[in-house]
């Protein structure tokens, strides 16, 4: 009963335990000093002072984190709010309960990236506004998008910020949250299903395989203001995930052999807009993907996934015992 007392004391500190029906009858034995000696020492050494002005954590208003009482409110005093919604990889039935209902809301602002899908885009039943995030200009885009989310909240409307994949994967997601909390509000996160996991899975990748892969790395292809982030080492047993790359394809398969040591042969897939009805997946390795993908005019939104995990799934010709290349065919690609 002490140990129970103590892991309820000790647990106390990030649950609520009413929420919890085990916990919460554990609580109640104890409140009936079924564990005074417990309960003794604790209040000896002040580990849990309870007060008049706690909250529903059970800790003392007074000991709450400096940070969470400086963030802003969630809503302006006119009304206004934002949202930052991950919108996952493309297709609609991937979109989280949550972001179903609010982009169905048509008192919504929604601002969205350029790459989100015409399939989400067609579920949006208030206003609209696209970021023309173009090669070359990203960054006014991105004030851009700022200024209308600024008028808009100062407007008393909802700001819906939608992002493909998950706002705090490689999707300025942190920058925004902090930018927002300037203009006096404090957003609402969803997140979206990622395509750094999700894309793979819909072109027939599994990221991780039992004797082929045991390990995960997500990288982005460009680094702040166009420079390329430094590569991890190769890794046989090692899935490397890279978003917002296909752009300089050719150049990051030249830095993963020359700088990173990959064996050329190092088997890359890449899927093209996931979960949407013109996904397509080309597998190739680092020295054939750039011409492949050249070939079948492959563009963002893509997905690259670099490690022996591409061939898992795939064929193998009957003579040769290569794996096929080029345009595949996707076998988990369907979402009922």
């Amino acid at each position: 009963m002490e140990l129970e007392f103590l892991l309820l004391v000790t647990l106390g500190l990030f649950i609520n335990v009413s929420t919890f029906p085990m916990a919460k009858l554990a609580f109640q034995r104890v409140q009936k000093s079924e564990a005074p000696s417990a309960l003794s020492a604790v209040t000896k050494s002040n580990s849990l002072e309870l007060s008049s002005q706690e909250n529903d954590w059970g800790i003392p208003d007074s000991d709450l984190l400096p940070a969470l009482a400086s963030t802003p409110k969630p809503t302006l005093k006119n009304g206004g709010k934002v949202t930052l919604l991950g919108s996952g990889p493309g297709d609609p039935d991937l979109l989280t309960v949550a972001a179903y209902r609010i982009l169905s809301d048509p008192k919504t602002l929604v601002i969205a990236d350029r790459l989100v899908s015409k399939e989400i885009l067609d579920v949006i039943a208030g206003e609209i506004k696209i970021a023309r995030k173009l090669p070359g200009c990203a960054e006014l885009a991105q004030e851009e998008i700022y200024w209308w989310t600024h008028q808009g909240i100062q407007e008393g409307k909802h700001v819906v910020r939608l992002k493909i994949g998950d706002p705090f994967v490689f999707g300025r997601g942190g920058e925004e949250v902090l930018k927002f909390r300037e203009f006096g509000v404090e957003p609402t996160v969803i997140p979206g299903v990622s395509a750094a996991f999700s894309a793979p899975l819909l072109g027939s990748i599994p990221v991780t395989h039992r004797g082929v892969s045991n390990q995960v790395v997500m990288c982005t292809g460009y680094g702040r203001e166009g420079t390329s982030p430094d590569l991890i080492q190769y890794h046989k047993e090692q899935t490397v995930v890279f978003l917002m790359a296909v752009g300089r394809l050719r150049e990051l398969c030249q830095r993963l052999i020359s700088l990173a040591n990959y064996p050329a042969k190092t088997p890359v897939g890449i899927v093209e807009r996931a979960g949407c009805p013109n996904q397509r997946t080309v597998v190739g390795n680092l020295e054939t993907i750039a011409d492949i993908a050249e070939r079948f005019q492959i563009k963002p939104p893509s997905t690259i996934v670099v490690g022996d995990v591409v061939n898992v799934l795939l064929e193998q010709d009957e003579k040769t015992t290569e794996y096929v290349t080029g345009l595949i065919q996707n076998f988990t690609a369907s979402v009922l």
